[in-house]
């Protein structure tokens, strides 16, 4: 499933070589040089909500917004366009999402059957496995090529793969199958993580019409006449839309629980526990309990503002575990935030939502470690006065703003 070679197994020296690698990859200066992925991606998906709202027809707005997420993190990946937003979903993307379903499955496995004899779908598992590592392979080889005949991406790539490759070349103690795993972990969890964050959030929005009306007045006054963001910098002025996408995530935390292994004996909370333990940690409790958050059962996206005299609500910030904490949280947690902003943003400040549960409500689907909502219909309505969207191949460039990196 998700390589070994990768930063989520790794360890000690070992890991810290991975972090650093993917850590430089991932730091701000480098998604301004990717934002123009995110911005193609939006365009794409702002043409796709204009065809649902004059359709009006309910539609599954998740699966949307997995395509979405997966065209931008294939793109930021390996440098390729999927465009399933477009296209329909991909033959890489219908491995990864095998690979996905698989892990799922093995994770909640009573034993690990697979050691000594396989099922059908354990024989197609090693075939998704082959199939991606023989693309990623490829990726990796045409990154190569592009860098050889454009020098200058070593110094500004135009994705992890070639923030990567730079590394490696900078420090030769990075071999291709670090790469290849790195880019993998990836490819799948900023696909799923970030289409179940958006996913959840729309649940909320669309459930609570004042959430909605102020975060189009937010995106009205950040975006003006531009149907979306088209510079990284605009993206920092979208504050109540973080504000939301951080309570939906505290209610409905993607990652609700991680599995973890002490490497000595310890104890906590007076419980002595041997090394190599087992644990599974619950990130759920903390962010639901009163002493943490105030009226901690209620979407409050005010809680992750500022008051009248500029200090944050007083609450315990540490115990909002959505990206982990310490020395090993989640590299990706600004990446998935631009990403996310982009698209409510848009999506508030050009379409009103509202739920469909003709079909019955929204339920949670607990696969790969991961909450993500299934039967999340709805119908979109293209707000009055909405930015009329933009001509097909310009590229998110608007009369007035050139996209810039």
């Amino acid at each position: 499933m998700v390589s070994t070679t990768s930063l989520v197994f790794a360890k000690g020296e070992d890991w810290k070589r991975h972090r650093r690698l993917v850590v430089t990859a991932l730091n701000t200066n480098r998604l301004k040089q990717y934002f123009h992925v995110v911005v193609r991606s939006t365009e794409r998906l702002h043409r796709r909500l204009v065809e649902a709202a004059r359709d009006g027809r309910a539609f599954d707005i998740h699966r949307v917004l997995a395509c979405y997420t997966v065209d931008i993190t294939a793109s930021l990946a390996f440098g390729h366009d999927l465009n399933t937003l477009e296209r329909g979903e991909n033959e890489l993307q219908a491995h990864v999402h095998r690979i996905l379903k698989m892990e799922g499955r093995r994770l909640s496995a009573l034993i690990p059957y697979w050691r000594w004899f396989k099922l059908p779908a354990d024989r197609a598992l090693e075939y998704s496995l082959a199939e991606v590592d023989r693309a990623v392979t490829g990726f990796i080889e045409q990154a190569r090529v592009r860098m050889s005949e454009r020098p200058e991406l070593r110094e500004e790539p135009e994705n992890f793969l070639e923030a990567m490759l730079s590394a490696q070349e900078a420090d030769g103690n990075f071999a291709d199958s670090d790469i290849a795993g790195d880019t993998l972990v990836m490819l799948e969890a900023g696909e799923s993580a970030t289409a179940h964050m958006l996913g959840w959030t729309v649940w909320f929005v669309a459930s609570r019409p004042d959430v909605q009306e102020r975060l189009a007045q937010e995106a009205d006054e950040v975006l003006g006449e531009r149907p979306f963001a088209g510079e990284y910098r605009t993206v920092a002025g979208l504050r109540y839309a973080e504000a939301v996408l951080r309570e939906s995530l505290r209610l409905k935390n993607i990652v609700p629980m991680l599995s973890a292994a002490p490497d000595a004996d310890t104890t906590i909370s007076g419980t002595h526990i041997p090394a190599g333990t087992r644990l599974l940690l619950f990130l759920d409790h903390a962010a639901k309990q009163a002493s943490s958050f105030p009226r901690a059962d209620d979407f409050d996206p005010g809680r992750w503002l500022e008051d009248d005299d500029g200090e944050l609500r007083t609450f315990d910030h540490k115990s909002f575990l959505s990206f982990g904490s310490g020395p090993r949280f989640c590299p990706g947690r600004n990446l998935t935030f631009v990403e996310a902003r982009t698209a409510l943003a848009m999506i508030a400040h050009n379409f009103e939502l509202e739920l469909d549960d003709s079909k019955g409500p929204v339920r949670e689907d607990f696969g790969s470690a991961m909450r993500a909502p299934v039967g999340l219909s709805v119908r979109v309505r293209e707000r009055t006065g909405a930015p009329r969207p933009l001509r097909r191949g310009t590229s998110g460039e608007c009369p007035h703003e050139r996209v810039s990196a």
